[in-house]
């Protein structure tokens, strides 16, 4: 390899000569002359500063100047100082909670709606206490975050139907084992997942309950979920080590999901609200400008994109899964803020009319509206995610706010009847996972069909959500029968001995087929929904609170 530089000294070859006899002395005086002074130079250099290294560091402390202790103290006041003014400020800025009441229920629908509750929080009670879900069908715990998942998650739906003795439970367990520096954590999860679920149900909780426990748990969590959004465009990666704060990407890809990166916002800039601490509404604001500075198609955005870039890639559009939130979290921001940042409702009311423009269409023979997805940007499918049924209650949300925009209610119900029809065309009265509808109006076939690997139902709670925004915001009872007989089948058709179960196929009643797993949202959101819909009043004011997309309440703010 060349030598590029100059002032190294080569004594290689001379060290290495064939007289290996001749003494140190007949080599050194070989040296040229500059040679023999740069490292007489150098061995000084050395000695000078080993032996004035260790005078100073075995130096008394006495010697230092007087006034340096003072000096010492001065500064450590002053940090202090600044710690407490920050806390001082953070306490000022914190918004106050008030406990909320709820009582037992008022008719029979919701009574039979909090004993489906007992009967899942007794079995995962019972067989998975501390893990994540329950296997219903193995009564065996499953593990997936290592959080508790099934009791943070369900809390708030413990505290709104009142059960008393199972919220005193989970709350103690929350208190004293919802550990962040486990073993059983050491490994990467969903951020997404985790911030909406997890932090979701805590803040949910503390809102309700007021009990500090659940804030100072929700601090911890959210401190540690800052790390994702330490990126060059400050949208969050896409998995978390919450052990060992450390955030990473997707091995076997650049990109997340929209819904990754746009549904976290709600929970972080309510962190602020309630901790004084602004800097998880920064985080939050800034990804959502990142998002609204993205070029769009009519309002419409593909459903995957490199954090790392902020460019959006795969020409996918869809209001199903991986897209789903975004385009809700959007309306619900605007609502978040107090109505007054208008990018949220401006990006949300596009989005609509990018949906009405591209995706709507009406399904034959039976005329069902329903909204399908994009394929490179252009070309549609009549493909329709359950979890795009969402999408009618969000409208039906927007509508109330917008009341001129009357075109938001009629896509919501007649979005909300195709969704309902998922179900009851089914032998189950249970909607499959996905469905296909049939766009050409000459065909005399089924207006929607099912295929194999779409059939199962993992007991979500997309439309339930939706018919309790519209029953509450039209009065019309149908949308509660329409619950009630949708509450039914999931009775007798996922009810175990122990907990609820999904299934493989809502097609054929006599071979459901049931799964291994009673997932946390069906305690989080179905029954809560469900709940909340048959109750006389709203129990939550659409003016007053919004949910995030775990179904978990928070506070709508001034500003």
């Amino acid at each position: 390899m060349k030598n590029s530089t100059n002032y190294v000294v080569d004594l290689g070859d001379k060290f290495h000569s064939t007289t290996r006899s001749s003494s140190l002395y007949r080599y050194w005086r070989q040296l040229h002359r500059q040679q023999r002074i740069f490292i007489i130079v150098l061995i000084a250099l050395l000695i000078f500063v080993y032996f004035g290294y260790r005078s100073h560091s075995t130096e008394p402390i006495r010697n230092l100047p007087d006034d340096f202790h003072l000096h010492r103290e001065e500064i450590n006041k002053d940090k202090e100082a600044w710690q407490r003014k920050r806390i001082e400020e953070n306490q000022a800025n914190k918004v106050k909670v008030e406990k909320q009441i709820f009582f037992n229920p008022t008719n029979e629908r919701q009574i039979a709606v909090r004993d489906a509750m007992r009967h899942a929080w007794k079995a995962y009670r019972t067989y998975a206490w501390g893990y994540d879900e329950l296997q219903p069908l193995s009564k065996t715990p499953s593990a997936w975050f290592g959080l508790g998942l099934t009791i943070v998650d369900a809390i708030d739906t413990l505290y709104i139907m009142n059960m008393t003795e199972e919220y005193q439970d989970a709350r103690e367990w929350i208190a004293k084992s919802f550990s962040l520096d486990s073993d059983s954590i050491d490994k990467f999860n969903s951020h997404f997942e985790i911030t909406i679920r997890v932090l979701g149900g805590l803040l949910s909780i503390y809102h309700l309950s007021g009990d500090e426990i659940f804030l100072k748990q929700a601090v911890n969590l959210g401190e540690r979920l800052l790390v994702n959004f330490n990126t060059p465009t400050g949208l969050p990666l896409a998995e978390i080590n919450l052990k060992r704060k450390t955030a990473s990407g997707y091995r076997w890809t650049s990109d997340s999901a929209l819904s990754e990166v746009g549904t976290v916002q709600i929970e972080m800039r309510d962190l602020s609200r309630v901790s004084g601490d602004k800097k998880y509404e920064d985080a939050a604001d800034k990804a959502s400008t990142v998002l609204h500075n993205q070029s769009k198609k009519d309002g419409l955005v593909p459903i995957f994109i490199n954090p790392l870039t902020g460019r959006f890639s795969g020409g996918v559009v869809s209001f199903g899964a991986r897209g789903d939130s975004y385009y809700e979290y959007l309306l619900k921001q605007w609502l978040q803020t107090g109505q007054q940042k208008a990018v949220f409702w401006d990006d949300w009311i596009e989005s609509i009319e990018g949906v009405r423009k591209h995706l709507w269409r009406l399904a034959y023979p039976e005329k069902l509206y329903f909204v399908g997805e994009l394929m490179g940007m252009s070309s549609f499918s009549p493909k329709m995610d359950h979890l795009v049924c969402f999408l009618g209650g969000n409208m039906a949300l927007g509508w109330y706010f917008k009341k001129d925009l009357t075109f938001l209610l009629d896509m919501a119900k007649d979005l909300t009847k195709t969704c309902y029809e998922m179900y009851a065309k089914q032998e189950t009265g249970l909607s499959p996972e996905i469905a296909y509808f049939n766009t050409d109006s000459q065909l005399n076939g089924q207006t929607l069909s099912v295929r194999d690997n779409d059939a199962h139902n993992l007991l979500r709670p997309e439309l339930i959500e939706s018919l309790y925004y519209l029953y509450f915001l039209t009065g019309d009872t149908i949308y509660q029968d329409w619950g009630w007989k949708i509450f039914e089948s999931f009775e007798k058709y996922t009810r175990q001995t122990d907990g609820y179960s999904s299934i493989n196929d809502v097609r054929h009643k006599e071979n459901v087929r049931p799964r291994d797993k009673m997932e946390s949202f069906f305690l989080a959101e179905t029954l809560k929904y469900l709940y909340l819909l048959f109750d006389k009043k709203n129990l939550f004011p659409f003016d007053q609170w919004l949910f995030n997309t775990e179904a978990h309440p928070l506070p709508v703010y001034q500003h």
